[in-house]
């Protein structure tokens, strides 16, 4: 160790040449030179590290705020839109009605302003027999028989010549559940073109009409009095008992002759459909739509209970209890449109409004802001993301920047101390020029630019800034646009869901008590293809029917409007039970014709005879029913198995009887629930179904319904639902002697 040291020394001491000590100069001189730039550069690096990363994320927090303000804007203003459109297409029907009106009004008038024009023309009196529906017939008021109808022959005579102005007008009307075209005289007579759908003949042709007096009904005095036409507010149809709880809306405008007022022409429709479409066009699970006249009433509401239930008594919205929106009534009251936050039934919502100037209404759309804050939630995280990815991104660059620096230590060592400060300022210049405009980018200047061309790493990270601020533009109008589309997609879908579940029937006949009968439809998407109907087709007899069309989705769905109503149809024409396999034969060919889709149906109808228990029933390619008799359920089986309907127009289909006895339970399903699987893809079975049904001991219909669905749910578990459930159940009770 000693001689270490000493050879050491001896190196130091000695005395060196002009060419070692420049030599040393140089190299110490260039040492230094670059540790101390390697220092500078270490220390710039990691300054501009940090400075990026901290406006990184006050970039994220303020990218994240104007993207969820712009989604918030951009939903207010699509609700506002669809609030005007739904109210506008409402306001383009009310006001084809009151045109029809005024068209109606203007031809009588003119009719009697010229009678010189026009010969005597007939119009059929009821009071003589039964009128055909939309067939104009004449209604006498009691005062006229009594003082004798010759007394305005002449003038019916005249007015007769506007029937064929009246039979088109209401074929207009035909897919309204009730319509009706009429006009009223001064002198105490009304010619009226109406008709139930599914009627045979004319309302007007029941006995009910032979005293109605046109000139005391509140639409002839409120044309009279307003003198122009006037719509009225909803009321329920008076001329039949059967009909009684139909609601209509009636449109009403004088006409005149050489003397004066004349008459008045008037116009009806059931609000049946209205209703329905107020109601199926609620956005989201707790959306909800209503329409509130100038007065601040509600005139159509789903709801029943609170503020926006529909009562006969005084109510002023604009004089509720919640500030909020009693300022949003004044505004609908004063025709206004727009949107405003208000809290009802204890939730916060969005309420759109829009007038309907025709009648001087105004529709009100209000939308859960919970459902609405779930996408601007999604937007953040999104966002949030990206930045988060741009963070690692950085700090990779960074790092590479780093092993660069070190590099450039090693060669600073040999490259001469007069090159230093250049390649300091080369590795420095462009980090921190990014690093300037990270902070005007962070400052909400989206459009800004960064213009750096080192052709190195530093060049690279600058172009991929540029293109994340160009995609961050390009996503946040993109969400905007596919957040609009989704919400678009989910309430139409929502009103499909909703005319197929209304087009199923929901009264389970209660009043009947010769037997009981429930049903239940779960599709394993939005809208399903499977379907159930029951109705009575006179006192005695109830049709029962359940199918399945193929496939799922909107497509299984239109089909099975189409094969519900044309089962229905077919039943209808026919005069006995005879005729039962006729109706599904008839029913198939109808469904072969036009069925391009190659779409087919299996269906299961039967005909209940109420006073015998004769059940009459025709299997088309449908799952066996279960019958329980003596306390068991079997399946009912049949010698051949018929082909579903819609695949071959030539099949023939036979009819089947059953004696049921008081007691006695049918249970009719599809294969969604015997084909129902659970986690490890086991069919629930045929079996299982059987077992279950005879482990009820309940005599109650909806109570076997409902442990059947029960036990379905358990076995399937978590598994997805693959098909649609659909079950009916009928018991027959006994005649009424029995009962």
């Amino acid at each position: 160790m000693g001689d270490y040291w000493r050879i050491v020394r001896k190196i130091l001491c000695r005395r060196l040449s002009i060419r070692e000590r420049l030599l040393l100069l140089l190299f110490i001189s260039s040492l230094l030179s670059a540790l101390v730039f390697a220092g500078l550069s270490f220390y710039g690096v990691t300054f501009v590290q940090k400075d990026i990363a901290e406006m990184g994320g006050q970039l994220s927090q303020e990218g994240a705020a104007y993207t969820q303000e712009y989604i918030n804007k951009t939903s207010k203003e699509t609700i506002a839109d669809l609030a005007r459109s739904k109210a506008n297409f409402i306001d383009y029907e009310l006001a084809h009605m009151e045109h029809d009106v005024t068209i109606l009004a203007d031809a009588l008038t003119w009719i009697h302003k010229h009678p010189s024009n026009y010969l005597p023309a007939a119009v059929l009196d009821p009071y003589n027999g039964k009128v055909p529906p939309a067939a104009p017939c004449i209604i006498y008021s009691p005062e006229v028989r009594k003082r004798g109808i010759e007394t305005v022959r002449q003038e019916v005579e005249l007015a007769a010549n506007i029937t064929g102005t009246m039979v088109p007008m209401e074929k207009n009307y035909g897919y309204y559940s009730y319509s009706a075209t009429y006009f009223g005289s001064k002198s105490g007579f009304l010619i009226c073109s109406s008709v139930f759908v599914g009627d045979k003949y004319s309302p007007m042709s029941d006995d009910a009409a032979f005293s109605y007096d046109p000139c005391v009904r509140p639409w002839y005095q409120n044309a009279i009095k307003a003198n122009r036409a006037v719509f009225s507010l909803p009321y329920l149809t008076i001329l039949t008992a059967e009909h009684s709880d139909v609601e209509v809306i009636s449109c009403s405008a004088p006409y005149y002759d050489a003397e004066g007022i004349a008459g008045v022409a008037s116009l009806d429709i059931a609000t049946k459909e209205l209703r329905q479409y107020i109601t199926n066009t609620a956005i989201g699970d707790k959306g909800i739509n209503f329409i509130m006249n100038n007065d601040g009433k509600v005139i159509f509401s789903p709801v029943h209970e609170g503020v926006l239930a529909e009562t006969d008594k005084q109510q002023d919205l604009r004089k509720c209890e919640s500030a909020e929106f009693a300022r949003a009534a004044y505004y609908m009251t004063n025709g206004e449109s727009g949107v405003l936050p208000v809290e009802l039934y204890g939730e916060k919502y969005m309420l759109a409004f829009a007038p309907l100037p025709t009648m001087k209404w105004s529709l009100g759309i209000l939308v859960s802001q919970d459902e609405l804050s779930s996408s601007l939630q999604e937007s953040h995280n999104y966002f949030m993301g990206q930045m988060e990815s741009f963070r690692d991104n950085l700090q990779r660059e960074s790092l590479l920047l780093l092993q660069m620096a070190v590099l450039a230590f090693f060669i600073m060592v040999v490259i001469m101390i007069f090159t230093s400060k250049a390649l300091s300022d080369r590795f420095v210049k462009p980090i921190k020029q990014m690093a300037d405009g990270v902070r005007e980018i962070a400052s909400g200047n989206l459009d800004k630019k960064l213009d750096i061309t080192t052709g190195d790493e530093i060049e690279h990270l600058a172009i991929c800034f540029n293109s994340m601020t160009d995609e961050l533009k390009a996503y946040i109008d993109n969400l905007s646009k596919a957040t609009a589309e989704r919400e678009k997609a989910a309430a139409e879908l929502s009103v499909a869901r909703n005319i197929q579940l209304g087009a199923l029937p929901q009264d389970f006949l209660t009043d009947y008590p010769e037997f009981q009968i429930n049903a239940a439809m779960d599709a394993a998407k939005g809208v399903g293809g499977d379907f159930y109907d029951f109705y009575m087709t006179d006192e005695n007899h109830l049709v029962i029917t359940i199918a399945d069309v193929s496939g799922k989705g909107i497509p299984a769905a239109l089909y099975m409007m189409r094969a519900k109503t044309t089962l229905k149809n077919m039943v209808l024409r026919a005069k006995n039970a005879a005729d039962f396999a006729d109706c599904m034969k008839m029913a198939n060919k109808e469904l072969c014709r036009e069925n391009e889709e190659m779409m087919f149906v299996t269906a299961f109808m039967a005909r209940l005879d109420l006073t015998t228990g004769e059940l009459v029933y025709v299997n088309g390619g449908h799952n066996p029913p279960l019958v329980q008799a003596d306390g068991k359920f079997c399946y009912l089986q049949q010698a051949r198995k018929h082909m579903m309907l819609g695949i071959n127009e030539d099949e023939m289909y036979e009819a089947h009887s059953l004696a049921m006895q008081p007691g006695d339970i049918i249970f009719l399903y599809t294969d969604g629930v015997t084909e129902a699987m659970n986690e490890a893809e086991e069919l629930y079975s045929e079996e299982r179904l059987q077992a279950t049904l005879n482990r009820q001991t309940s005599k109650d219909v909806k109570e076997i319904l409902a442990a059947v669905r029960q036990d379905v749910s358990t076995y399937a578990g978590d598994a997805e639902q693959s098909d649609d459930i659909t079950m009916l159940g009928l018991k027959f009770c006994g005649s009424l002697d029995d009962v």
